[in-house]
């Protein structure tokens, strides 16, 4: 059996290849779930869900002004919502988080693609809150073209990591051995 893959990847981007454990999360957080969803043309979303890289300085409102570099407006092109819903029996309540969604092959363990999102929403104590964030890159930088494994047999896996936690009273949590600057994320929280 042949599989043709397409290579979709825009830059190369070099992550830690360590898997994360459960002890690896901030206390009393756990990530309920994940999921992505493809929105095509049009949309009628919410305009703060922004991923970093989607969100050009300075843009206009101006539906005639080009939304990407590239020249494409918002509204005449696809792209994909990522959310995790993350439950806080912490002592704090969350002001800001950096995370990352991962999707890897549970056969091979090969990473499939992984989005970097920041999420400026609160998450209060004793509750759970669903963060979103919107991108035009797929899901996947690989894509089978021909023999795709049937509805049901699926070896993707989809996960979230979370990389920084910035709490309401400006305490920070991050998790070990990253090389993410959370002190930035931690200084922007407070600006916002």
């Amino acid at each position: 059996m042949k599989i043709f893959l397409v290579s979709l990847i825009l830059f190369p981007v070099t992550y830690l290849a360590q898997d994360i454990s459960k002890n690896d999360m901030p206390p009393g957080i756990t990530i309920r779930k994940c999921k992505w969803e493809k929105i095509g043309p049009a949309p009628v979303i919410d305009s703060n869900m922004k991923a970093e890289s989607d969100s050009p300085t300075g843009a206009s409102s101006d539906p005639n002004v080009p939304a990407q570099a590239s020249g494409m407006r918002e509204r005449d092109t696809q792209f994909y919502v990522y959310s995790v819903e993350l439950q806080n029996d912490g002592a704090k309540p969350i002001k800001a988080v950096l995370w990352d969604y991962i999707i890897t092959d549970s056969s091979s363990k090969e990473e499939l693609g992984r989005h970097n999102f920041v999420s400026f929403d609160r998450v209060a104590r004793n509750s759970s809150r669903s963060l979103k964030a919107k991108s035009h890159v797929s899901p996947s930088r690989i894509v089978t073209v021909q023999d795709s494994p049937p509805p049901g047999n699926s070896t993707v896996v989809d996960r979230v990591i979370l990389r920084c936690v910035v709490y309401d009273d400006g305490t920070l949590w991050q998790q070990p051995g990253t090389n993410e600057n959370c002190e930035a994320l931690q200084k922007r929280a407070f600006t916002k």
